[in-house]
């Protein structure tokens, strides 16, 4: 029977307990309401627009079922459906750290290949166990599930600060002021200027106190009063400041000089410029008389020896326009 597939009618009262669930009642990947797709390969369900992203992801990664148009069901997915759901799944992929919106990262992450291969090893043994019966005892672990979710987002939503200073019942301000009684406490006791009874402190010890710090701001007054002023400062009846004399007349006068000795410095700097500019031209133009003196000296040279070694070809180099006298 088990290998004929559930019927219609089975079909549609397995899935409509199974969406009966609160954790089923919202799309498993963006929360919409009310979802009548789900995928059989991780047991959820999944809104129209949702099974769509699943659809373009492919087959081997995510297998696509309506709840309400398709009825040629398997056991084996019927069997995934009810021992899936999506509160299972989603503590599953938050245990593994698969925390992202995004589809192609979230299915095809590590988390989604053991919760796929996990799923289809319990469909199967479960195929083994139970065979052809309609509905499983997955209430009680659906329930679990959905309580566990629905306490962590509570703890998610929980103020912090307001939370420990609910479960600490001496907070730490508490706790200091206490300290800081005791320590004024034991002061008290322990301090001569208050009274035996531990009553209050002792005028008198005060009284004393401010007569001698009075005293003593006198004594200070009296010191800086009986101070005298000396030198020419008491003289005139002043604070010793003095009069600072001086001849602008003078210092004109001498950054004149200054500027005088300063252009000159620069004219004597350019004349030896100009002059060692001039000094260096005679250099190369000496330098140049003497390169084309030695020049005709060695053709002077060369020529002689032509004439020595083959006149004729001497006779020939001034009939060319080549000899003596025409490079004389």
């Amino acid at each position: 029977m088990s290998d004929d597939g559930p019927s219609k009618v089975d079909v549609a009262a397995a899935l409509k307990r199974l969406r009966g669930f609160s954790s089923n009642k919202t799309c498993f990947d963006c929360g919409a309401k009310n979802p009548t797709w789900a995928s059989v390969t991780y047991g959820v369900f999944l809104c129209i627009d949702c099974s769509a992203v699943h659809r373009s992801l492919g087959v081997h990664l995510t297998f696509i079922r309506s709840t309400q148009l398709d009825t040629n069901w398997t056991w084996l997915q019927l069997r995934a459906m009810q021992l899936g759901g999506n509160a299972h799944a989603a503590d599953f992929f938050r245990q593994h750290g698969s925390t992202t919106t995004d589809a192609q990262q979230k299915y095809n992450s590590r988390a989604a290949q053991l919760y796929k291969e996990k799923l289809q090893q319990m469909a199967i043994q479960s195929m083994k166990v139970h065979g052809s019966k309609l509905h499983l005892d997955t209430a009680a672990s659906e329930e679990h599930a959905e309580e566990k979710r629905a306490q962590e987002k509570k703890n998610e939503n929980v103020d912090f600060f307001a939370a420990h200073s609910e479960n600490a019942p001496s907070s730490v301000w508490q706790q200091d002021r206490s300290d800081q009684a005791a320590a004024d406490k034991k002061s008290r006791n322990g301090n001569s200027k208050y009274n035996d009874d531990g009553e209050g402190p002792s005028v008198d010890s005060n009284l004393d106190e401010v007569t001698s710090a009075d005293s003593v701001g006198a004594v200070g007054k009296h010191t800086l009063a009986s101070r005298k002023v000396t030198g020419k400062a008491a003289k005139k009846g002043k604070l010793g400041a003095q009069r600072v004399e001086t001849n602008f007349d003078d210092m004109e006068k001498e950054a004149d000089e200054m500027e005088k000795r300063r252009q000159e410095s620069l004219a004597s700097s350019a004349k030896f410029t100009v002059s060692s500019s001039a000094a260096d031209d005679d250099r190369t133009k000496l330098s140049t008389r003497l390169a084309y003196q030695d020049v005709e000296v060695d053709r002077k040279k060369e020529e002689d020896r032509i004439r020595k070694v083959d006149p004729k070809k001497a006779e020939q180099l001034e009939r060319l326009g080549m000899g003596i006298g025409a490079r004389g």
